[in-house]
């Protein structure tokens, strides 16, 4: 599934536009600790979260996620967007729950992954 795919599906108003769109998303990842998304999450994935503070894209630029969506509507301060900026990291929000969002993108076939093992399609 491409990144603007994905997006789609998740009805995001783009904050921060990805520098490519057509990025193939390899899972997504649900987190509001940045321990965990250190932790677990994968290279070129999506990162749904409520965090909206520039340590999530700092993050996020660690990891070298596609993007990162921020979930129930939550608002993206400058510094924030400026550091999305700054490390060329996607950034999203949607007005739907984490819950919601992590179900749309399983159902339209994006796969989740649990570190060391890769799930069935």
């Amino acid at each position: 599934m491409t990144l603007v795919s994905a997006m789609e599906i998740l009805k995001t108003e783009a904050v921060v536009p990805p520098r490519d769109p057509g990025t193939e998303l390899t899972g997504c990842f649900a987190s509001d600790l940045m321990s965990d998304v250190l932790a677990f999450a994968r290279h070129r994935s999506v990162l749904l979260t409520g965090l909206a503070s520039d340590q999530t894209i700092r993050t996020a630029a660690v990891m070298q996620l596609a993007a990162v969506v921020l979930v129930q509507g939550k608002e993206a301060g400058t510094d924030m967007r400026e550091t999305a900026r700054e490390e060329g990291i996607a950034l999203y929000r949607t007005s739907l729950s984490k819950y919601e969002a992590c179900g749309l993108l399983l159902q339209a076939g994006l796969r989740p992954y649990r570190k060391g093992v890769e799930l069935p399609a």
